[in-house]
């Protein structure tokens, strides 16, 4: 018998021999499709009419569009007839003899490839068959039972153990293979780091594997979480993949310009030509899903911060959100997979979620979760990119392709900033309204991001530099801004319905304000009571910009604001966000001249504006927290309920361009309002409609403004 599984194991090696032999590389120059090589014919040398039998191999590049049509040629068809190689040379104009060479060494690749997969196969059957061999030699060595004299068996235990140990040594070589990755994306070398808190009961030194002394103990690993570590390890490649793909891909878009991008007219920037993105990028995230629309947008600024200085930003969740305050209702991130090499963020890797808001409940929320990857190109020269992952499981109604950034350092501490934003999402649950402000890259666009970008940075040079408006002490206008971004925050929340907190439905008509309520019990920074949010959005025939300086004067504001007109009539603290005194964005407390001192009451206003759109956020504030704020105290418990207008370019009314060529403006217009003595269920309809008056009064006294500045 043991002659026969000898004969037999024979037989397997001699195959793996024979095989083996006939692997020989002569398809090295292959492995990489974008090469051909030409004939021998072609590649002899003739010196002085005498031939000689050396010969040169000559490359040929091909491009990545022509590799990726022969790659789908060949799927369908690896046996091309001329006429067919005509064609395709034809198409993709590669000359007759290259596409026949191509698909000779196409074919020959994978024929060493499937030769190489078997030969692994049958070494697998070898080592099976020489492991029954080992236990009919130990059969025969020992027939009889030392201990009670009885005819011996052997249980499958030691066989079973070296199949354990076949199994270990394959995680091992998946580990490898991993780390290998990890060393290459990471740039230096990193031992395992799943190896390392892996332990296999069947296990043993080369000593007792070599004396014969094999402890196999149970045919698991200890513990479960062996498994679950390679999984881990599987995702984290696969998002180390995903990352870098996208990172080469946003990197190219932002060298290439025309014709892959066009100068965008509305919103300023450039749009993407998907027809050329088609052809120069494969998709990352697949085929688009049915129904959704894409909007890819490119735009170019300067902003007064380091490029060090954003990497560090954009990767800690709070200063991300704090730098685009009215566009990121809430984010988070969801784990860390690499915080950089060499002490720097070069190489950084996470996974972060995030709700991204235009200011009008006409507009879905986009609930996006992505990877995301920071790179140091050169010095001086970063590049952060952001990917939707786990698309299908998270059930979005958004898909991040390819977006982020690409920072280069300049001279005084500046950095240029390209941005580039590129979104696939269903439009169906936009409103009609606000359709095409969409599509033209205005409502979440790269030209929304640099500049609610330039906002912040000008913003934060404007309250650290001690040379800049001197009249305000530096811990007053800390103080003075952390508290009107805070008031902005909660006005966005409760217009998107974002963030934490947790709104009842209390009015949702079509054509009238959305009014929402929520109860607020712990009052560290709100106060005690039902606080209701009413919302309205409504077309104004006036340029956004425009319709914005017309709220700004002071004599017109009783016509549209229906809570704070009388207390807010003048300036007592104005802070520029920007060198210019006279700019758009700035803070701002007013009060009355006619109130009365011991209790009085003002307002803290923030303003803000650019081409993509226009914000004013108001609340009244008592004089304690004024007198908290011009000594540069903390107020992160001062109670606020928000108000404000929200004011982008329209399309007139039913999100289509008035006959007199009138884009005219949508405006968002959010009113909370404290109810101290109700419950949710007290909210009686005398209540609502008196909220109703309020929204009204505004959009009248909007509507009366425009017409009597014409």
């Amino acid at each position: 018998m043991a002659g026969r599984f000898n004969s037999s194991r024979q037989r397997v090696e001699g195959n793996d021999n024979q095989r083996a032999r006939e692997e020989v590389p002569t398809t090295t120059p292959c492995e990489h499709d974008n090469f051909e090589i030409s004939s021998s014919d072609e590649q002899e040398i003739h010196r002085g009419g005498a031939s000689t039998s050396s010969r040169r191999v000559h490359y040929s590049r091909h491009t990545p569009h022509q590799i990726a049509e022969l790659e789908k040629f060949f799927k369908n068809n690896d046996h091309p007839n001329e006429k067919e190689r005509r064609e395709i040379g034809r198409k993709l104009n590669i000359e007759l003899k290259k596409v026949k060479f191509w698909f000779q060494n196409k074919r020959t690749q994978l024929k060493a490839q499937t030769e190489r997969h078997d030969n692994t196969n049958l070494r697998q059957q070898n080592e099976l068959l020489r492991l029954e061999v080992l236990a009919l030699k130990e059969v025969i060595k020992n027939p009889l039972c030392v201990k009670c004299g009885a005819e011996a068996t052997i249980s499958g235990r030691s066989i079973d153990g070296r199949k354990v140990l076949l199994e270990n040594a394959r995680m091992k070589k998946e580990l490898n293979r991993l780390t290998n990755l990890f060393n290459q994306f990471f740039g230096k070398q990193l031992a395992s780091p799943l190896l390392n808190n892996v332990t296999y009961v069947g296990e043993t030194s080369r000593e007792d594997q070599e004396g014969g002394n094999y402890n196999y103990g149970s045919l698991n690993p200890i513990e479960d979480r062996s498994q679950m570590g390679i999984d881990m390890a599987i995702q984290t490649n696969g998002y180390i993949e995903q990352a870098l793909n996208a990172l080469e891909e946003l990197f190219k878009a932002g060298l290439v310009n025309a014709p892959l991008w066009i100068r965008n007219p509305e919103g300023g920037g450039e749009t993407l030509n998907f027809e050329e993105y088609a052809k120069s990028f494969p998709p990352c995230l697949g085929i688009k899903p049915l129904g959704f629309v894409s909007d890819a947008t490119r735009a170019n600024s300067v902003v007064p911060m380091s490029s060090i200085t954003l990497v560090e930003a954009l990767l800690d969740a709070d200063q991300w959100r704090e730098m685009f305050t009215s566009m990121i209702g809430s984010c988070t991130t969801m784990g860390v997979i690499s915080n950089g090499t060499g002490g720097s963020r070069n190489g950084a890797l996470q996974l972060m979620k995030a709700e991204i808001q235009l200011i009008s409940p006409e507009v879905p929320v986009r609930v996006l979760k992505f990877i995301r990857f920071a790179k140091q190109q050169a010095e001086g020269l970063w590049v952060v990119v952001d990917l939707s992952v786990d698309y299908g499981m998270e059930g979005g109604l958004t898909r991040r392709c390819p977006s982020g950034c690409i920072l280069r350092d300049m001279p005084n501490g500046f950095t240029m900033v390209t941005w580039i934003e590129n979104v696939e999402y269903d439009e169906q649950l936009v409103s009609y309204e606000y359709r095409q402000l969409i599509r033209s890259g205005i409502g979440f666009g790269a030209q929304r991001w640099i500049g609610a970008l330039l906002r912040h940075c000008e913003g934060l040079r404007a309250t650290t530099s001690p040379t800049l408006h001197p009249n305000l002490y530096q811990n007053m206008k800390i103080s003075l801004k952390g508290l009107a971004r805070r008031m902005t925050s909660i006005f966005c929340a409760g217009v998107c319905l974002t963030g934490d907190q947790r709104w009842e439905p209390v009015v949702l008509a079509l054509g009238r304000p959305r009014i929402m309520a929520r109860q607020c019990i712990h009052g560290l920074g709100e106060p005690f009571g039902i606080v209701t949010s009413a919302t309205y959005s409504v077309w104004i025939p006036a340029n956004h910009q425009h319709l914005f300086g017309l709220l700004q004067t002071k004599d017109l504001r009783c016509m549209w604001d229906a809570v704070c007109h009388t207390i807010a009539t003048d300036n007592m603290i104005h802070f520029p966000l920007s060198q210019d005194e006279s700019s758009p964005n700035c803070i701002s407390i007013l009060n009355s001249t006619t109130s009365a001192e011991d209790n009085q009451v003002m307002v803290l206003q923030e303003t803000s504006s650019d081409m993509t759109g226009s914000l004013i956020v108001y609340a009244a504030v008592d004089s304690p927290t004024v007198s908290a704020v011009m000594s540069g105290e903390d107020t992160s418990l001062a109670a606020l309920l928000p108000s404000g207008i929200g004011i982008v370019p329209g399309y007139g009314e039913g999100g289509i361009i008035a006959p007199d060529g009138e884009r005219g403006s949508m405006v968002t217009i959010g009113y909370q309002i404290l109810h101290p003595n109700v419950t949710t269920s007290d909210l009686t309809m005398e209540i609502i409609n008196s909220i109703n008056n309020i929204v009204s009064r505004t959009v009248l006294g909007i509507k009366e403004i425009v017409k009597s500045s014409q």
